[in-house]
């Protein structure tokens, strides 16, 4: 009795394997055959306009902006947009920001403070809402007591659209 359960087994998973190794080999070539042709760089040296150009400079490793029909066709790579001083600016808000959220996850309240002056001073404007939150969580981190923590909560149930809001939560609430 217990050969038959295992020959009948034994058969439904051969036939598992059987069917789905069918069905990878039906992907595959199905696959294969829907992929599009690479692209072929033109054979003769003709006029280099637009088309011409886009199609020999494919290849290319940098990106390059498209060449309208008024401009003189592209030579060498170029970047399509410069980095410019409002580029390097979100760049160095984002580095501080990171930096501001380092400190939190070492809870270094100090540091925090640090960072959050650098902050202020580079960045008064305040758009992602966070100054108030790192000084909250600052102060938690220093002195948890009744009065943070419902400074805490006013800043939960106001400043709905603060990132911070979730770390004030689990530094302050919690």
């Amino acid at each position: 009795m217990w050969a038959r359960r295992i020959d009948w087994r034994v058969g439904l998973i051969a036939m598992l394997l059987l069917s789905g190794w069918f069905t990878l080999r039906a992907t595959r070539t199905t696959a294969a055959s829907t992929r599009p042709a690479p692209p072929q760089a033109p054979t003769e040296e003709g006029p280099r306009g637009p088309a011409s150009v886009a199609t020999s400079q494919a290849a290319r490793p940098l990106p390059l902006m498209p060449v309208g029909p008024a401009s003189a066709p592209v030579t060498a790579p170029h970047h399509p947009h410069p980095i410019t001083a409002t580029h390097q600016r979100i760049f160095r808000e984002n580095n501080l920001l990171s930096a501001l959220s380092g400190a939190l996850d070492v809870r270094d309240a100090a540091g925090i403070r640090r960072l959050l002056a650098q902050y202020r001073e580079e960045f008064p404007e305040d758009t992602h809402l966070v100054q108030d939150g790192y000084e909250l969580l600052a102060n938690c981190l220093d002195q948890p007591s009744p009065n943070n923590q419902a400074a805490a909560r006013r800043y939960y149930d106001e400043q709905l659209g603060s990132n911070i809001r979730r770390y004030v939560r689990r530094h302050c609430l919690e």
